[in-house]
C-alpha cells in the first residue's frame, strides 16, 4: 500500500457536516462505547505499513492486536489504533486505510474486481443513503465511487487486500442481518420512535460482544472468502503452528 496515494479528493467536504467522519460516534443510547476516540482496525499487513509510513503522531503503537485461525492454520492478525485527533491528524496522509476510503468501501470479486460499493464503517451500516450524516454519501456518492474504481486498481492486485476488503463486507453483512433478524429491518429510519433506544442497544451489544460474528456461519464464510482468493493468486497469509 502507498501510504502518500489520496483515494477520494474532496477538499474540506468536513466544512458541510460539522467533520462527521471524524468527530466519534455520539449516541444517547450506547452505554459502554466511548465517543472520545475512533476505534480503527488495521490488519496486519497494513499496519507494517503504517509504521514504515511513520505512522500518526500519537497513534505510533496499536492499543490493542488479536490474532485469529483460519481452519487451514492461516493466521489473521488485527491491530486497533485509538484515534482522538478529531480530523487534526498529523502527518494526515497516514492516515488508516478505513480513512482514506471514508465513507463507503468496495465490495469485489476475489479476482479483486469492483463489484460495487457499501458504507464502510461500524456506525454507518444502519443510515439510508438520504439521511446519512456524510455529505459525500448523500450527494456525491456517484462521484467518490468513480474515484474509489480509478485509484484502488493497484491496491486491488494485492490478495491481501482483496482479503481485507471481502472480510469487511461479511463482517458488515452479518451485523445488518443480526439487527434485521430482531427487528425486521437494520434501516433506523424505519424503526418506531418507541424502539430506537432499544435498536442501538441491540447495535451496541452486539458489536461489543461480537454477538453478530460469533457464529459457525461467520467463520465458514470468512474462510470461504480466503480459500477462493488463494485459488486464484495461491496463498498468502502466514500459518502459524
Amino acid at each position: 500500500m502507498n501510504y502518500k496515494q489520496e483515494y477520494i479528493y474532496t477538499p474540506k467536504c468536513y466544512e458541510s457536516c460539522a467533520g462527521y467522519c471524524c468527530a466519534g460516534f455520539t449516541n444517547p443510547n450506547f452505554k459502554l462505547i466511548r465517543s472520545n476516540f475512533i476505534a480503527l482496525p488495521l490488519f496486519d499487513i497494513e499496519y507494517q505499513e503504517y509504521l514504515k509510513a511513520g505512522a500518526i503522531n500519537g497513534m505510533e503503537v496499536a492499543k490493542k492486536s488479536e490474532k485469529f485461525k483460519l481452519k487451514g492454520g492461516q493466521t489473521i492478525i488485527l491491530h486497533w489504533l485509538h484515534c482522538d485527533k478529531k480530523g487534526l491528524c498529523n502527518p494526515h496522509a497516514n492516515r488508516p486505510l478505513v480513512c482514506k476510503l471514508y465513507p463507503i468501501l468496495p465490495k469485489v470479486s476475489s479476482s479483486g474486481e469492483i463489484l460495487g460499493f457499501f458504507n464502510g464503517t461500524i456506525f454507518d451500516l444502519f443510515f439510508d443513503d438520504k439521511s446519512h450524516p456524510c455529505t459525500l454519501i448523500k450527494e456525491k456518492r456517484s462521484a467518490i465511487e468513480d474515484m474509489l474504481k480509478s485509484n484502488l486498481t493497484d491496491l486491488l492486485k494485492d490478495p491481501n487486500y482483496i482479503f481485507i476488503f471481502k472480510a469487511a463486507q461479511i463482517a458488515v453483512e452479518h451485523l445488518q442481518n443480526y439487527i434485521k433478524d430482531i427487528f425486521g429491518t437494520y434501516i433506523i429510519d424505519e424503526i418506531p420512535q418507541d424502539k430506537v433506544a432499544l435498536f442501538w442497544n441491540e447495535v451496541e451489544m452486539a458489536m461489543m460482544l461480537r454477538r453478530a460474528w460469533n457464529t459457525p456461519k461467520f467463520i465458514d464464510d470468512i474462510n470461504e472468502a480466503y480459500e477462493n482468493i488463494a485459488r486464484i493468486w495461491g496463498e498468502f497469509l502466514p500459518i502459524e503452528p
